[in-house]
Parts: C-alpha cells; sequence; structure tokens
C-alpha cells in the first residue's frame, strides 16, 4: 500500500513535533516552538584525502586512542560490495574507516574517513601499506558543541573533524 500525500503530510508534520510535542520556548523568543527529529553525532572524524590513487596492497591502520591500542587491518582492492568490509580492527566500536569505490574498477577503490566514537582527547595514527609506514600523526581534538534543532532542542552533540592528506 502507498501512502497518500494527506498521509505524507500528516507524518511530515508529527515528526516536526517529535514525540514530545512543542518545547519550551529559548529565552528570549515569544512562545513555545517546534523541536524535529534531526540528530547529530559525537565523535571525531578524520577525512583521508590521498594525493593519487590508493595502491593496492595491504593497509594497517594502527592507533592509540587516549593510550589504548587499536589496530585496523586490510587490502585494496576491496572485496565485492556484497563481500562484507575489507577491513577488521581488533577493538569493535572504538574506530569506523570508510571504504571507497568497491562498485568502481579496483584502481579506483580506497579509504575514505575515520570516524572515532565518543569524544577522544589524544589520537596517534600511523598508516602502513605492506609493513612499511606511509605516514604517522598526533590530533589532539578541538570539540565544537552543535544543536541542530536550535537553542532549547534536543540533540545536543560534541564534535570534531580534521583532514589527513597522504603521500
Amino acid at each position: 500500500m502507498r501512502p497518500t500525500p494527506a498521509l505524507l503530510a500528516a507524518l511530515v508534520l508529527a515528526s516536526l513535533h517529535c514525540n514530545r510535542g512543542a518545547e519550551p520556548a529559548a529565552p528570549g523568543d515569544d512562545g513555545p516552538r517546534a523541536c524535529t527529529m534531526i540528530g547529530c553525532m559525537d565523535g571525531f572524524y578524520v577525512e583521508l584525502r590521498p594525493s593519487s590513487a590508493w595502491p593496492a596492497g595491504e593497509y594497517s591502520f594502527a592507533f592509540v586512542i587516549d593510550g589504548a591500542p587499536v589496530t585496523c587491518t586490510g587490502a585494496l582492492p576491496l572485496p565485492a560490495c556484497d563481500g562484507g568490509p575489507a577491513l577488521t580492527c581488533d577493538a569493535a566500536g572504538a574506530v569506523q574507516i570508510g571504504e571507497s569505490g568497491c562498485a568502481l574498477p579496483p584502481e579506483s577503490h580506497g579509504f575514505s574517513d575515520i570516524l572515532f566514537t565518543g569524544a577522544p582527547k589524544t589520537v596517534e595514527l600511523t598508516i602502513s601499506r605492506g609493513g612499511a609506514p606511509l605516514l604517522a600523526r598526533t590530533f589532539t581534538p578541538t570539540y565544537v558543541q552543535s544543536q541542530p534543532n536550535g537553542e532549547g532542542c534536543p540533540p545536543v552533540c560534541k564534535s570534531a573533524s580534521a583532514t589527513l592528506t597522504l603521500p
């Protein structure tokens, strides 16, 4: 059954008010405000920018996240898109590494970004290919608090980002 336009409009309006209804007005506002269901993510995000294509080979991403070591290993080219991730990490949930290009020719495969859950204070990273280090960096993220729905509406998130250009 396909939803009717009237049903879709009602769902959109209901989502604007969340399940809590209208939130109290922020200081200086004249009345209640509607809070949406939009969300945000806490964490530290590193965009990976290779200076050229990612060469095929065995890769290792070695981290020390607030003193705790985590290692993710895998290879390029990536497996088929329905074949699961190329990288595996020895500490589930601490870090996620984006893989890009599984539907493209192997020379277009690569790693796109790294997401650290929580709000680590210090992250050390060494990326290696074939056992040889490509680069090593230490990050001390500066987190910014955001409220995508505006003041007085949840959620409140803390996030930081950096860009890492690979040789």
